[in-house]
């Protein structure tokens, strides 16, 4: 049986939109975005840790305490994170890259968005 956690890359990608959603909404309103994705995958408990880079060097992390649904860990640790990286405007919400760490019975399942060109 696969993992839970076993994502495919399109699942990847939509947990890393939903995290720069929940940043870039975060820092314009100091809210989480509504709603939540319908694939299960993306519902199912889990650890997860959000790190956030700028210019190559990480700036904030934060985990979740406990098992959460997916989608809404990453949500809440990237507010967690922001917050600790201190105010972001749109020039430094731009430079911020968002990796995530999901825990898993195996190997941690790594991935991370890709550095935006400047």
């Amino acid at each position: 049986m696969a993992d839970a956690h076993d994502l495919a890359p399109d699942e990847r990608r939509e947990l890393l939109r939903i995290a720069r959603a929940t940043l870039r909404e975060f820092s314009d309103s100091g809210r989480i975005p509504p709603g939540k994705p319908h694939r299960a995958s993306l519902v199912a408990p889990a650890i997860v840790t959000v790190a956030l880079t700028e210019r190559g060097r990480e700036v904030a992390r934060a985990t979740t305490p406990e098992a959460r649904p997916l989608y809404r860990g990453i949500q809440e640790q990237v507010v967690v994170a922001a917050k600790a990286c201190g105010p972001i405007d749109d020039d430094r919400l731009d430079e911020l890259v968002i990796a995530i760490e999901i825990a898993t019975a195996g190997a941690p399942v790594h991935f991370a968005e890709s550095p935006r060109a400047t």
